[in-house]
């Protein structure tokens, strides 16, 4: 997964970066060596920025996550060290703002085995605000079993007519190849707290299925103070011995949630519309 392997850090195939990164942990070691077995040189604290020189060709596994060493370099009052960091130890990406940072870590990495004794990997990620000295505003877990997914991105959005919500932050993962699918997680900001807000996805297979959820917020055309509303449009290519047949079965549904300044209660689900479309 290519946001994983310091994709979003400047990732290039010479594995040289050069880009800044944030610790997304309580506490990290800075060693000598590319390895927990190598010296500790150092400790960095949540928050602390560092320059990701370069990706090493060693990995290791730490909290389930299996993922390289970086070479670092960073400020400690007026001078400047290097070391070795793993990368697990960053966020995934961070924005700021003039009194915030808002960041995402992915914490660990669980094994899930379900009725059939089959293994599948469920991603803790948290979404975590730092005032200006770092310390932790909040902190809300999503869980979500992202294996495919390849492309990580965040941005941090108005409140949308939302109560008590200052701002949106919405982190997605997406694939790429058909079958995949791309997930958003939103996260409302309080000036206090996080808020985990309903989620969203969308995937498709050209020509043949699509599924995609989009919201209508309260200040959005055909939204409503106190409201949320999910559309989820599907479409499937009905059987035919027609090659050049461009016809979807579709259906548009949607769902509805209250919003009372704290949590997102779904009440109702209802049909739209449904019938053929052309393609």
């Amino acid at each position: 997964m290519y946001w994983l392997y310091a994709k979003n850090l400047g990732y290039s195939d010479d594995n040289h970066i050069g880009k800044e990164g944030i610790v997304g942990v309580k506490n990290c070691y800075v060693r000598d060596l590319p390895s927990t077995s190598g010296k500790l040189v150092d400790s960095l604290q949540l928050g602390k920025k560092v320059m990701v020189n370069t990706l090493t060709t060693t990995m290791q596994k730490i909290k389930g996550i299996s993922m390289n060493w970086v070479e670092i370099q960073y400020k400690s009052g007026n001078v400047t060290k290097k070391g070795y960091l793993w990368l697990g130890f960053l966020a995934i990406d961070f924005k700021e703002t003039e009194a915030l940072t808002f960041m995402t870590v992915l914490e660990r990495i669980n094994a899930r085995k379900d009725e059939e004794d089959a293994f599948s990997s469920e991603f803790v990620l948290a979404a975590k605000v730092l005032d200006k000295s770092n310390v932790l505003l909040d902190s809300k877990e999503i869980r979500k079993n992202i294996t495919e997914s390849y492309y990580y991105r965040q941005e941090l959005m108005g409140n949308f007519g939302l109560q008590n919500i200052e701002s949106l932050y919405r982190i997605s993962f997406t694939g790429e190849a058909c079958g995949i699918p791309t997930y958003f997680f939103y996260f409302g900001w309080t000036g206090k707290k996080l808020l985990v807000l309903p989620e969203k996805t969308a995937v498709s297979d050209a020509g043949v299925y699509y599924y995609s959820e989009n919201f209508i917020f309260p200040n959005e055309p055909g939204g409503k103070p106190g409201y949320i509303y999910k559309v989820i449009e599907t479409g499937t290519q009905p059987e035919s011995d027609n090659e050049d047949d461009s016809e979807m079965e579709e259906e548009v549904w949607k769902e509805t949630y209250t919003w009372d300044g704290e949590k997102a209660t779904f009440i109702k689900k209802n049909l739209l519309r449904k019938g053929l479309i052309k393609q």
